[in-house]
């Protein structure tokens, strides 16, 4: 009796494990946490970008988070994400709710940092990606300015 107690607890807690994982499915190689190693504005490093700053992708959520040693502080952003073709990383940053009913609120548009516009839906081009590496394009036609954002699976 003893040993079918353990079998459906470890059962039990194997089942619970990888339910969490993937909410809502396997999204592939975005799945997870990286880390924006730097930023490409123009050809140049952008040598104010502090080396500070994870995106984390689960299901269709993005959460950006900007963590400050100094204070023990972290400032989060969240959207939305698709992949509508082969190259393209779709970011939305236009969600809203009751406490923050206008698009463009800090919540939900992207870290100032990242040089990314508040309150709209954003194309960056996937340059690279695979299961440590990925870089991604942002081309600001208004501003004719093109960043290249580096990440590292963390």
């Amino acid at each position: 009796m003893k040993t079918v107690i353990n079998v459906v607890t470890l059962c039990a807690i194997a089942i619970a494990l990888a339910g969490c994982t993937h909410n809502n499915g396997d999204i592939g190689d975005l799945f997870g946490t990286w880390k924006l190693e730097k930023m490409i504005v123009d050809g140049e490093i952008d040598t104010d970008y502090a080396d500070n700053i994870v995106w984390k992708f689960q299901s269709s959520i993005i959460e950006m988070q900007q963590v400050d040693d100094v204070h023990h502080e972290a400032f989060n952003a969240f959207g939305t994400w698709s992949r509508p073709a082969d190259g393209v990383l779709k970011l939305d940053f236009t969600h809203t709710d009751t406490a923050n009913p206008e698009p463009g609120a800090d919540k939900y548009s992207p870290l100032g940092p990242t040089r990314l516009p508040r309150a709209q839906v954003i194309d960056l081009d996937v340059l690279e990606l695979n299961g440590s590496k990925m870089r991604l394009r942002y081309i600001d036609a208004a501003a004719s300015t093109t960043i290249e954002y580096y990440f590292k699976k963390w």
